[in-house]
């Protein structure tokens, strides 16, 4: 059960299987920064754009990755729409 007052992240699935693309121990790491992004939700991200839907989406670059997300603070909710390698 989901405690009180914290946020959970959520996966698109194009994020979903990028992670699942990586070898296991690179899940993992992908995986670990996803989870403390929605332990933070309120960090500042590096940029937002506006999507399709006319939501600003943040990125966020961290080790290495793109974090693309969007955060619905009713639902204590952090949506990882994509994430994609740097290079």
């Amino acid at each position: 059960m989901v405690e009180a007052g914290k946020y959970r992240p959520s996966f698109s699935d194009l994020a979903a299987e990028y992670v699942l693309s990586l070898p296991k121990r690179r899940q993992r790491k992908v995986m670990d920064r996803a989870y403390e992004l929605a332990r933070f939700p309120f960090l500042e991200s590096d940029y937002r754009l506006t999507d399709a839907d006319g939501r600003m989406v943040d990125h966020l670059l961290v080790d290495g990755i793109v974090y693309s997300y969007w955060v619905d603070h009713a639902s204590k909710l952090v949506m990882i729409v994509e994430i994609e390698g740097a290079e």
